[in-house]
């Protein structure tokens, strides 16, 4: 057999050097533009003319497999991620392809230009994917499976034939990387870097408590699933009172073994039945607002420029579904007339609308419109409030609340039960739309109900609207002007403190 009848082999006439070359089938090659990859795969297999035909056609061999695995690669990203052992395939395709070698972040340090090179060419456009703005500046693009992503950043930071012998230390490095890594990747603004990383340090230091309550074992079936039932005991006893308090340090443990089982040591298999059932009867009961008495003084201070700025968007909140987490993070230039975008929402899935309740409403949205854009290109609706601290934002709204109704009961978790609470006074809470306008379901369906636009079409913001209106239906009438709102008709009001 000459070179020449090697399927798939390259021969450069100027070279001595060998190469593999395959083109992608043309059902994926659309799949493989969206993810900016060649549709030509060509490799170097590292053997020269003068190597023997039984050593070249090994090497093709094993560059068959890595298309092989980068065509399925192409298509599960399309049908969905079948488990976690086939994304990890299925990154290590990806990089092969893009010429990274597995582990090529390891002792790089993150401020070093180099570390943004590696992300840069493993990732190409998707490595700001989570950025706004990132659709519009590539509106023919789609973004990268998340899970795809993360198993990306696990073979980045993980040599090749590592050992079988695991420790929970390396369960919690490989737990704090992946984090940080999706912090920066995670970071849209100002505010949302200084956010993420709060809650970050709080993480850490959870995390850091198991590894001393728990000691660094060996990372085995039994001793993982042992050292969280055990944490899971001594957490509920030292928090008798708190079960969420409870719940909340057990989490980051409990997600790092998981993940580090389920992209490292695949062999081990991690327990998932560890809820804390007494955190539901344990639960704190919300005070809400009184409807009657209490929601028509918010609605005249949300009116009224003697409150602070954010606390008036807090208070329409309540009839658009919008809250304070969402509202700083959510960008002044999304506003639009009848309408505005949130952003910050936990999930994808709670991406949605505000509608705007009316002309106070929409100037309070619009008035950073000319504020100066952080280093991300955002600017928050709410001016410098967005880079202050959450507890800060809620002493503020609590000191409004008592303000303009004199309950010291209430706080910024009122608002938001307030609208549920509303919502069921009005015979709306369970329909759809309503749980949708708040974020409190996926809204699966809704494209196939309203098209393409989904929960943006004209039918669906009509329905938020309608809902909006039977909200504040029955509280007083207002000009819709911050500036030059008429009193003459309103008795004066001064809460007793």
């Amino acid at each position: 057999m000459t070179l020449r009848k090697i399927k798939y082999l390259k021969i450069d006439n100027n070279s001595d050097w060998l190469a593999y070359q395959r083109g992608l089938p043309k059902d994926i090659k659309g799949k493989a533009k969206a993810m900016r990859l060649p549709l030509i795969i060509t490799r170097p297999i590292g053997l020269t003319k003068g190597a023997s035909i039984a050593q070249i056609t090994a090497e093709i061999e094993a560059h068959n497999k890595v298309f092989d695995d980068v065509c399925r690669m192409l298509r599960s990203s399309s049908e969905g991620t079948v488990n976690k052992k086939q994304v990890i395939e299925d990154a290590k395709a990806l990089l092969e392809v893009r010429g990274i070698e597995q582990g090529a972040l390891i002792d790089v340090d993150p401020m070093h230009p180099a570390f943004d090179g590696v992300l840069d060419t493993a990732f190409d456009i998707h490595v700001d994917q989570h950025k706004h703005g990132w659709e519009q500046h590539y509106p023919n693009q789609e973004k990268m499976p998340e899970d795809l992503m993360s198993a990306v950043f696990t073979l980045l930071n993980t040599n090749k034939g590592h050992g079988e012998v695991h420790l929970f230390s390396d369960a919690a490095e490989h737990y704090k990387q992946n984090k940080q890594q999706e912090m920066r990747l995670k970071a849209t603004s100002e505010g949302k870097i200084k956010k993420l990383q709060r809650a970050w340090t709080k993480e850490l230091k959870r995390l850091n408590d198991f590894m001393v309550f728990s000691g660094n074992q060996e990372f085995t079936t039994d001793n993982c699933n042992i050292a969280l039932r055990l944490y899971r005991k001594h957490l509920l006893e030292k928090h008798q009172s708190s079960p969420a308090t409870a719940k909340r340090d057990l989490v980051p443990a409990a997600a790092a073994l998981r993940r580090y089982a389920e992209e490292v040591a695949i062999n081990v298999a991690v327990t998932t039945k560890l809820t804390i059932g007494e955190q539901k009867i344990n639960a704190k009961q919300r005070s809400v607002v009184d409807i009657v008495k209490e929601l028509p003084l918010l609605w005249l201070a949300a009116h009224d420029d003697a409150y602070d700025h954010m606390f008036r968007l807090h208070v329409f909140g309540i009839f658009s579904g919008s809250h304070a987490s969402e509202l700083i993070q959510s960008d002044v230039s999304d506003v639009y007339e009848d309408y505005f975008i949130l952003g910050g929402t936990k999930k994808s899935s709670r991406t949605r609308p505000a509608v705007i309740v009316n002309k106070t409403h929409r100037q309070l949205l619009r008035q950073f419109k000319d504020y100066p854009k952080d280093e991300f290109g955002f600017a928050s609706v709410c001016g410098r409030r967005a880079i202050q601290t959450e507890s800060n934002h809620s002493k503020l709204i609590k000191d409004g609340l008592y303000e303009a109704t004199g309950n010291p009961a209430l706080t910024a978790y009122s608002m938001r039960h307030t609208g549920k609470h509303l919502g069921e006074i009005k015979g709306v809470s369970r329909l759809p739309t309503f749980q949708r306008m708040f974020g409190w379901s996926s809204g699966d369906g809704v494209q196939d109900d309203y098209g393409a636009a989904g929960i943006y079409s004209d039918a669906m913001l009509n329905e938020f609207r309608a809902l909006t209106d039977t909200l504040i239906d029955g509280l007083p009438e207002q000009p819709n002007s911050p500036t030059s709102a008429d009193t003459s008709n309103i008795v004066a009001f001064k809460p007793q403190r």
